[in-house]
């Protein structure tokens, strides 16, 4: 049988328990906040994206019908957008720099200046990294948690990926 005390002391020991954890929970390592500009780098470091987005101003976008069955076009003063503007989030890529082993490689305006709806968020450490699990936690918060491109090599390094989801998606 359980004396009062011992279930007294359980009971004290049980609340300290979940109070240590509740206050480790606020004390969150990683942060995010909304960013136009982000540079993410693969989880070895060996290749880097910069990227920027511009944030359009919805009401000066300008849509003109074209008739029945086909798409309007879409104007920002003498600028041409893509029709998926309207209904996606107003933003477009501004700027694309992509790096690998040190050398910066060009990647034509046609392949990135088209693409709308996307979402930066830059990430905020809150506590030192100071071991490799931090790192491999940083890079894993950074790629899932933060909205914005995720650049991977492959493991003989010929290639690289470039992957961005819309929030949407």
């Amino acid at each position: 049988m359980v004396g009062p005390m011992t279930f007294k002391t359980l009971t004290t020991l049980l609340c300290l328990a979940s109070f240590t954890t509740l206050a480790r929970a606020d004390e969150s390592r990683f942060e995010k906040e909304k960013t136009d500009k982000r540079i993410v780098k693969s989880f070895d470091e060996s290749a880097s994206l910069t990227v920027k987005l511009e944030y359009l101003d919805r009401s000066k976008i300008l849509r003109i019908d074209k008739g029945k069955d086909k798409a309007p076009e879409v104007w920002l003063g003498k600028r041409r957008l893509p029709t998926d503007i309207l209904w996606l989030r107003p933003t477009m890529i501004n700027s694309f720099c992509l790096t690998i082993d040190g050398k910066k490689i060009h990647v034509p305006e046609r392949f990135w200046n088209d693409i709308t709806g996307l979402h930066l968020e830059k990430m905020i450490v809150n506590k030192k990294i100071s071991s490799d699990n931090d790192k491999i936690e940083l890079w894993r918060y950074s790629t899932q948690q933060c909205a914005g491109p995720v650049i991977t090599r492959s493991a003989n390094r010929g290639t690289v990926l470039i992957s961005w989801a819309r929030p949407e998606e």
